[in-house]
Parts: C-alpha cells; sequence; structure tokens
C-alpha cells in the first residue's frame, strides 16, 4: 500500500512540474490550427529546435538561477560566456582538437573567470552590480584583445559542434542539473549559501565563512557558464562585444530562471527551470508559426504573458492560505 501512495505522489508530482508546458502546447496547438497551420506539433524538426533551444536556455537560466537564489545578480555571466566561447574555441581550432576537449576548456575557463569575479567582488568590497558590470565591461575588452579580434566562427565545423545539436546537447543540459543540484542539495557549501542568502548575519553568526562560500558559488556557477558558453560557441558565431550588450546574451535567457521556482514547487528548482525553458519554446515556437516569432508583437506577447504568470504566482500563496483557513473553519 506504501508503495502504491509513493508511486502514486510520484506521477503527481511529475504531472504537475509538466503541467506548465503541457497547457503552453494546447494552447498554441488549438491557435495554430485554428489559422489552418497542420505542423504544429507533429513533426520530428519542431521537437528537435524546441529541445536544442529549451536546453540553451535552461543552461544559461540554471547560472542565473544559481547566484540569484544565493542572494546575487550577476551582470558579468554574459561576458564570461562570450570571452569563455572565443578562448576554448580558437584554441581547440589552432590545435585541432576535439568537441570534448572544447567543452572541457569552456568549463575551464568559465570556472577560472567566475573565479576572478568572485574574487574581486570580495576584495573590492562592493556592491554586486557594481561589482559585476565593472567585471563585464573588463571581460568586453579582453574579447578585443585576444586572437586578433576575430572572435569565434566554428559552426561550419561540424565535428567541433556537436554540443550544439541532438543528441549531444543533451549531454550538456545533463551535466549543469548534476552540478546545480549536487550542489544545492547535496554539499555544505550548498546549503550554507541557502543560510547566507535567507539570513546573511544569522548565518555569519553561527561561524560560516562568508567569502569562502561566495567563491564557491561562483566557481560552481563557472562551470554552468562553461556548458552554456559550449552551446552558445556551437551555435553561433561569437564576436567581439562592447557597451554591456553581452548582457543581453545571458539574460535573454532569464524568464525561465524567474519561473523555475514555481513550476518546479512539485519537485525541485532546477527542474522547474529546465521545464520552464521547454514550454517557452514551445511558445516561441508556436508563435514563429502565427507569424508573430519576431518583432514587437512577440515582445508583446511575451511580455504579457510573464506580467500574468507572475501577477498569478504572486497571489499563490494566499489563495493557498485562504483555502487552508476556508478548510479549518469547515472542520471547526
Amino acid at each position: 500500500m506504501k508503495k502504491t501512495n509513493k508511486a502514486v505522489d510520484i506521477l503527481k508530482r511529475i504531472f504537475l512540474t509538466m503541467l506548465f508546458p503541457l497547457v503552453i502546447y494546447v494552447v498554441m496547438f488549438i491557435l495554430t490550427r485554428s489559422r489552418g497551420i497542420t505542423y504544429y506539433g507533429l513533426t520530428v524538426d519542431m521537437w528537435r529546435t524546441v529541445l536544442v533551444n529549451s536546453s540553451m536556455t535552461g543552461v544559461a537560466a540554471l547560472a542565473i538561477w544559481l547566484q540569484v537564489k544565493n542572494g546575487r545578480f550577476d551582470f558579468s555571466g554574459g561576458a564570461t560566456m562570450v570571452l569563455t566561447a572565443i578562448l576554448a574555441g580558437n584554441i581547440v581550432i589552432q590545435n585541432h582538437q576535439g568537441p570534448v576537449v572544447y567543452l572541457i576548456l569552456c568549463i575551464l575557463f568559465a570556472m577560472i573567470l567566475c573565479t576572478i569575479t568572485g574574487i574581486i567582488y570580495i576584495v573590492g568590497r562592493l556592491p554586486i552590480m557594481i561589482c559585476t558590470i565593472g567585471v563585464a565591461l573588463l571581460y568586453e575588452s579582453i574579447t578585443y584583445l585576444v586572437f586578433d579580434a576575430q572572435g569565434l566562427i566554428m559552426m561550419s565545423n561540424t565535428k567541433l559542434t556537436i554540443f550544439g545539436r541532438m543528441p549531444y546537447i543533451l549531454i550538456v543540459l545533463a551535466i549543469a542539473l548534476f552540478v546545480f543540484v549536487g550542489y544545492s542539495y547535496f554539499t555544505v557549501s550548498g546549503k550554507r549559501a541557502k543560510l547566507l542568502a535567507n539570513n546573511q548575519q544569522a548565518a555569519v553568526n553561527i561561524g560560516i565563512n562568508e567569502k569562502k562560500n561566495v567563491i564557491q558559488t561562483f566557481v560552481v556557477c563557472g562551470v554552468l557558464l562553461g556548458c552554456a558558453a559550449a552551446i552558445y560557441g556551437s551555435n553561433n558565431t561569437v564576436a567581439p562585444q562592447s557597451g554591456l550588450s553581452t548582457a543581453n546574451t545571458l539574460f535573454s535567457n532569464i524568464i525561465p530562471a524567474f519561473m523555475g521556482m514555481f513550476v518546479g514547487a512539485a519537485s525541485v528548482d532546477a527542474i522547474g527551470v529546465v521545464v520552464a525553458a521547454f514550454g517557452m519554446e514551445i511558445l516561441n515556437y508556436g508563435l514563429s508559426c502565427l507569424g508573430y516569432g519576431t518583432g514587437g508583437w512577440q515582445q508583446i506577447i511575451v511580455g504579457s504573458f510573464m506580467l500574468l504568470f507572475y501577477t498569478i504566482t504572486a497571489q499563490w500563496p494566499r489563495i493557498q492560505a485562504a483555502r487552508a483557513k476556508k478548510a479549518r473553519m469547515n472542520e471547526a
């Protein structure tokens, strides 16, 4: 009986977690069919595109969310991604190495860059926003100094870009999920980071070394950004950038990071972030099919959708509390 209840509970959690993309799919399916579009949701190419885009978005969103859940908003993440992709990609091309070396170098360089960011944040004692914006400008300037400011172009090299395509892109996503969940829920430093985010002074008072924990979190974030850089470099021509243009590179994937906590309420936030990214890519693909994939209308529709989503989720705790109160009154 207990095994049956446990199985039912697991199935219930899976259903609740996948409910978000399921609802979006049903709505977009109905809308596309009403416009005479018959290929939405029924082609392998669609799901391949959705999985590739959601994997990239999900990995980047995990990197954003790791810092946000620990009380920091890192504006240098996009610059770290761009510089990492340029460094790792060009070194691999010049030395005739393979995609595995490219992925390893991406993770290594991103860890180093994020560690430097963490050290600057601690030593400089600057507000996180000012610190990471300054670091972003620094890393952006370096993109013009390395490899003759040529950036990175390796999309034509099919052997090197496997981590930007199915099914290998799922390996990168799995690595990012493993690192995020492992650090956040199964390490002492991950649990301490949560304590610091919830009540910094109390956490310090009980003996938690804040500086050490900050560095550890930045290193783990480096692994996630390295995974994102490997995918980004495989799917894009990476040019040197300036003027904080790299901020958009990372924060264009920010929506699932904030949706993940609610979507993953029945499981864990990391799964919620990835599922939210999957749902948003289903929405974006549907909008493309309807002719709203680019331009102002897409921004209006997605922005309105996010405003509605955040409004509902913000009221959800009150709704739950009201239901619980009503239930207690009925029992009395």
